[in-house]
């Protein structure tokens, strides 16, 4: 099998800063170049900034004519380009996007990421015939607002949920989108909060069906130089979004199960993988920030637990959690203080609840557990348990935090979506009766 070179497929079209530039020097050359990240160059060594890096320093109130060298920057890794592809796989997880390719005199050569391996590697057959809904289950998450909300509100929401994309909608309805390079024109502009959101939107809305090929998928992300997939049904209205990242990470698993079926003819990416497997699943069904398993692994997790307890007659509980007034401990202490809570409460959580029950992050300051054999009753004194030590626990540079819980009993009925509109409900009337509570969702209400 024939593996080609970094410097082969690496992109020459990289802009870069040196370390003394400011923010505000960044934000004119992405313009001017429409990118969405640029590299800031130190001695040998190489980062990265982005819009997302942006938005955050917007928000904690950090002037543009601040210096690369007085702000945290995330270090991109650096090969020659002789190298192939397979050492770059060692490389690219979900913190490392980007991989600086540097010529024979160690300056930089290009830059190759994620979407460049997975097309240079290519199983043919697989991309071209797992679809979008094959492959994810038409199961997506995105966060929408109206055309009328301000660009304060993409931000304080896109910080929230850790996105870099809000859905536009006018009745309901998607009319389109605000990326990472709508919110790099917005700060170019130098305009203020006031104007709605269809003023910086782009539209319309380019999107995938659910039935489009991997094969095609890439190529749109190529073609487009998008960083994310919009997925729609065919009346227009959106399932949801697939970012490149999780679109790799999970190709790399659908590789994974493929050569070990044709093992004669991919035995050299086999052995690469099988030594991988580990990683990439944990990309593909673990939260990046806390470690616990994310949305998409609890919603798997939970469809089998469901079954199995309708299949022998078992009992099921849900739970959802909420931090009470999070925005105002970013807002107070800091994100990396929030991000930090975030941490801290997951370990807390998972040193208190069984080693048969499910933990995740749902997304932003919210999270479920799933409670196996456990009647409503059981599961009220666990969150019972669990807001009592989250309110006595002192949280690092933060001090005592609440939190507000939701609990129902899953019925043989209930699909994952109707359990946790339950929960939502009984989360609701926690929040409404002054929060740090527990509130059970009974079906007799």
């Amino acid at each position: 099998m024939y593996f080609p070179t970094l410097g082969s497929i690496a992109s020459r079209d990289v802009i870069y800063l040196g370390i003394d530039a400011t923010v505000e020097m960044a934000v004119e050359k992405m313009h001017e170049h429409n990118h969405r990240d640029i590299i800031i160059k130190s001695h040998s060594l190489y980062y990265v900034f982005t819009t997302q890096d942006m938005v955050r320093l917007k928000l904690d109130d950090m002037p543009f004519t601040t210096h690369f060298r007085d702000i945290p920057l995330k270090q991109v890794p650096l090969l020659g380009k002789e190298q192939n592809v397979i050492t770059a796989l060692d490389f690219l997880d979900e913190e490392n996007e980007y991989i600086c390719v540097s010529d024979d005199d160690s300056e930089l050569y290009g830059l190759v990421t994620n979407n460049d391996i997975v097309a240079s590697v290519d199983p043919q057959i697989m991309l071209e015939n797992l679809t979008l809904g094959s492959m994810f289950d038409s199961k997506f998450g995105f966060i929408s607002l109206d055309r009328d909300y301000s660009m304060r509100d993409v931000m304080c929401e896109m910080d929230r949920v850790h996105t870099d994309c809000i859905i536009v909608t006018e009745q309901q309805m998607p009319i389109g989108i605000v990326t990472s390079k709508d919110i790099l024109r917005y700060f170019k502009s130098g305009q203020g909060h006031s104007l709605p959101l269809a003023h910086y939107m782009s539209a319309p809305l380019q999107t995938l069906a659910v039935d489009c090929s991997i094969a095609d998928a890439l190529k749109f992300l190529q073609q487009k130089e998008f960083k994310r997939i919009i997925v729609a049904k065919d009346d227009g209205s959106v399932v949801g979004i697939i970012n490149e990242q999780e679109l790799i990470s999970r190709t790399y698993l659908k590789w994974s199960s493929l050569v070990k079926e044709h093992f004669s003819e991919f035995e050299e990416l086999t052995q690469i993988l099988n030594q991988k497997n580990k990683q990439l699943t944990k990309m593909a069904t673990r939260d990046a920030l806390t470690s616990i398993a994310n949305r998409y692994l609890f919603e798997e997790l939970f469809e089998k637990e469901l079954a199995q307890s309708n299949r022998y007659d078992r009992v099921l509980s849900l739970i959802i959690m909420d931090i009470d007034h999070f925005k105002s401990v970013n807002d107070t202490h800091g994100h990396n203080a929030g991000d930090s809570v975030l941490k801290e409460l997951s370990t807390l959580i998972i040193s208190k609840i069984r080693l048969g029950d499910t933990f995740a992050r749902w997304g932003g300051e919210e999270f479920v557990l799933m409670l196996p054999s456990a009647v409503l009753e059981e599961a009220e004194k666990v969150a019972l348990k669990l807001r009592s030590a989250i309110e006595a626990h002192a949280f690092d540079n933060v001090g005592r935090i609440t939190c507000s819980f939701g609990i129902t009993q899953v019925a043989s009925t209930d699909r994952l979506e109707s359990a946790i509109a339950k929960s939502d409900r009984a989360l609701y009337e926690a929040k409404e009766n002054g929060r740090n509570q527990v509130i059970c969702y009974r079906e007799t209400e």
